[in-house]
Formats: C-alpha cells, structure tokens, sequence
C-alpha cells in the first residue's frame, strides 16, 4: 500500500527521521533568537515613546546589553513550563491551543530574568534590568515566539512528516484522513483493521503492527475504532510504545470537544465531557463580538469587497450577489447573501436529499461536481478560499447569523431534524464554524449534523476564538472546497 500523503510534499522515497533531541535543540535557540529580537524591538519601542531620558535612544545599547537575562530567562520557563517536552513527535499541536503555556511561560521566564539581573547586580554591582523594558519585551515575546513556533513546525514537518498508522474498523478512517490532512505535517503510511472479522483489509492484522511500525520507521499509531479484546490490544501497543507515539480517539468522540477535561478518579482517568449550556450573559458576550468583528471585517476588506464584487459583475452576467433562503435561529428562514460563483444562464443541477445517517460526502451528495461548468473564473478562486461568503457579514450584523456557529441548511437538508440534531437551532447560524475547520464539503450530512451538535453543546467564547484562528488555514488550504 502507498503512503497516503495527508500534509506537505511526502514524495520523496528517502528517510530522513529527525530525532527529538535535533528538535529540542532547534526550539532552544530559535526561542533565544526570537527573544533576544522582541527585547531589542521592545526596547526600541520604550525608546521612542518614553519620556524619562534614561530610557531615550541615547542609552538605546548600554540598556540593551541589561536584557541580555531575557532570552535566558525565557528558555527557563518554557523549560519549566514542559514546552520542549511536547515539541517533540506529537502531531497533536497547535500554536492556538499552547497559548496559554506560552503566556505562562514567557511571563515566568520575564520575572526569572529580573530575579537573575537582580542577583548579579548584588554580586557585581551591575546595573539593574529596567521593569519597563522586561515588560515590553514580555509582550512581543508573547507573540512573536508562538509565530516563529509555527513557522519551524511547518517547515520541519514539511521535510520531516510524522509518519502515522492508524487502528480503526474501517468506518472512521476517511475522516480521520481530512482531520489529519486539515493539521498537515503528517504521511498516513496506511491502517490496520481494529477486527479479525476484515481480513486481507488494510496493512495487515494486528499481530504485525510491531513489525511494520519497524519496517515503515512509524512515529505515531492513531487507535481509533477496535473489536479486538482490550487486553490483547494493551498488548501490542506496550510492545510498541518505547519506539513510536501512541494516540488515541475517544471511542465517543463526537461528544468529546476541546473544552472537554482530562480528570481522574482515584487514579482511573477519565475524560469529563464540556456541560451542554449557554447562559443569556454567554449569548450577550457572542452578539458584542458578533457585531465588533463583522464591522471591523467590512471596515478593513471593504476595498477587497469592492473588488470582487467588479470581477464578479464584468466576468459573467447577473448580479452580484447570491441570494438563497436558509433556516436560522430557532428554525426561522432568512436569506443569505453571497458573491455568486456560477453563470445564471443553465438551470441547476437537482440537488439530491441526504439521510441523516448517510457517509456520503456532501460534495457528492449534493451534485457540486455537476456543476463544475457552470462555475466563473473568478467564482472558482472564491470557491476555494470561502472569500464568496464574505457579504455574510451584513448577514451577521442584520442578527440572522453570527460570526461562528453551526452550518446554514436550506430547508431540504433539514427534514426530519428532530431531537439532539434540533439543537444546531438553538444559535444563530455561522459564516464559519466547526463544520468549516473539520472538512467541509468532504463532511457526509450525519457528520455535519455530530459537529453541530458538539459547537452548541460545548459552547466557549475562546473556543469562537479557536475555530476563527483556524479558519484562514483551512481556506487556503482548500480542503472540502466545491
């Protein structure tokens, strides 16, 4: 079986495994660096808009050489903080998700230098970090460190995949691929049935795992669905867990969202599942932000806007933009607004209904290849990037959707939407969203209908804030884009 390529260029037939001790390395003195430049930027800054004269331009190098206890201090507290200990061959990684071990960690690693500058200054008389200068060092660190975080993580996976089998009984393995594909950075070597019932399926049975984690160098095995006993699962994976990374989907993981908790019981671990609520306050604070972002969004893209709207209007005949009625809060139709991406001059294709359980993928289901012809040129650039949605902003200040929410259905898709698959209704539809983040139109209907019910049951406002931060990567990415 080939390697299923899910993320970068994993062309190429030749190994090279990077070692965690090579990354561990490189995270340290890429953190130096990137500290040593938000000091000397932060202490530019102070510069330039301090008014008391020890802090001007003028002593711009001597109280430069006094952050030289920054960079050291902040590689202590990533230290403390385990960040090198999770840089290392986990694919489950996002800059967003570590923010707040960042935050702490750059905090700590500021008031360490202080502590440090203080010392010396007792010992040797040296002059005394500047508070002033630590702080404003704190904050660009604070983003400039994740960024560059990201940027190495991308460009080592790039050369370095993390190379993957996955377990599972077949169901879930189309999906774990767009999952896997969305984070990129990963190479699916291929997947082992989590049953004896499917043999000659997949890589080969469970009793080869050890050996072709050995023979294919795998850094990671993903379980996800099984039929085998759990003690002669247990098993095998002990076997394997010196050599590679073992990851596991919760076996209900449509009720197990990013707010969920790790907790235990007397040491039994368990997984505690985010309570299904969303208070009259939670819904005010989600309507402000609404309202702030899609005006500042118009106010900032307006030139884009405009600009499309004159590819949209010269390159083919009609109007500008799309009209379609769709289901809102509480089941209520409004009409969403889109730039329109196909000719005017054909009829649609039928659009065929999906069952609620179906696999099918949407893009599929929905006849979106049918029409593939009828699509402009500009509209198929607009297409891919979701940059066609963007008049939905005037949706989201109207109060018919919001900035992220479940998906909008036209009414066909939402027949015999009854009980926990009703609850989708319960907030106003979104411009992005859960769905938009995990696949799009590669999602089938059913699993459009678990993610929403996730979104709404599992409420944050940082998780709004999440699913937004991952949003422009999924764009440009293209994945699930018809």
């Amino acid at each position: 079986m080939e390697p299923l390529n899910v993320g970068g260029d994993l062309t190429s037939s030749k190994r090279h495994r990077l070692s965690s001790n090579a990354v561990t390395f490189q995270l340290v003195v890429l953190d130096l660096i990137v500290s040593s430049i938000a000091a000397a930027v932060g202490l530019l800054i102070v510069a330039c808009l301090s008014t008391v004269p020890v802090n001007g331009l003028k002593y711009y190098w001597p109280n430069l050489v006094h952050e030289v206890w920054f960079p050291i201090g902040v590689v202590l507290g990533l230290a403390l903080a385990g960040s090198y200990r999770r840089a290392r061959r986990s694919g489950a990684q996002s800059t967003f998700t570590l923010m707040s071990n960042f935050f702490f960690a750059i905090g700590v690693g500021g008031l360490l230098s202080i502590a440090i500058s203080t010392a010396v200054h007792r010992v040797l008389g040296q002059r005394q970090a500047n508070a002033n200068h630590v702080l404003s060092a704190i904050i660009l660190a604070t983003f400039f460190i994740p960024i560059a975080r990201s940027i190495h993580r991308h460009f080592t996976l790039r050369r370095h995949p993390i190379r993957a089998i996955i377990i599972d009984s077949g169901e879930n393995v189309s999906r774990y691929l767009t999952h896997l594909g969305l984070q990129g950075g990963f190479q699916v070597i291929g997947w082992v049935p989590g049953t004896a019932l499917r043999p000659g399926e997949g890589l080969g049975q469970l009793d080869d795992l050890e050996g072709l984690c050995a023979e294919h160098q795998v850094d990671l095995v993903m379980v996800g669905d099984y039929d085998y006993p759990t003690p002669v699962l247990i098993d095998v994976l002990r076997r394997i867990q010196n050599r590679v990374q073992l990851t596991f989907v919760p076996r209900v993981f449509e009720l197990v969202s990013w707010r969920s908790s790790f907790t235990e019981v007397s040491g039994l671990p368990l997984i505690e599942a985010a309570p299904l609520q969303m208070t009259k306050f939670d819904r005010l604070v989600k309507r402000l932000f609404d309202i702030s972002v899609a005006a500042v969004t118009l106010l900032i893209l307006s030139p884009l806007l405009f600009g499309i709207a004159v590819a949209v209007k010269v390159t083919s005949k009609g109007p500008v933009l799309y009209r379609q009625s769709r289901l809102g809060r509480s089941g209520r139709p409004f009409t969403i607004l889109k730039f329109r991406t196909m000719r005017t001059d054909g009829t649609s294709p039928a659009r065929r209904e999906t069952s609620t359980e179906g696999k099918t993928p949407l893009y599929e289901s929905r006849g979106k290849l049918r029409e593939e012809e009828r699509i402009t040129g500009p509209g198929r650039f607009l297409r891919r990037t979701g940059l066609d949605e963007l008049p939905q902003l005037f949706n989201v200040l109207a109060g018919s959707m919001s900035i992220v929410g479940p998906r909008p259905f036209v009414s066909a898709e939402s027949t015999g939407t009854i009980g926990w698959q009703s609850r989708r209704y319960d907030v106003r539809p979104g411009i992005t969203g859960l769905w938009q983040v995990s696949g799009r139109n590669n999602l089938s209907a059913g699993d459009l209908e678990e993610l929403d019910y996730l979104y709404v049951a599992s409420w944050s406002m940082w998780w709004d804030v999440k699913i937004l931060w991952d949003t422009p990567r999924t764009m440009f990415k293209g994945i699930g884009a018809y």
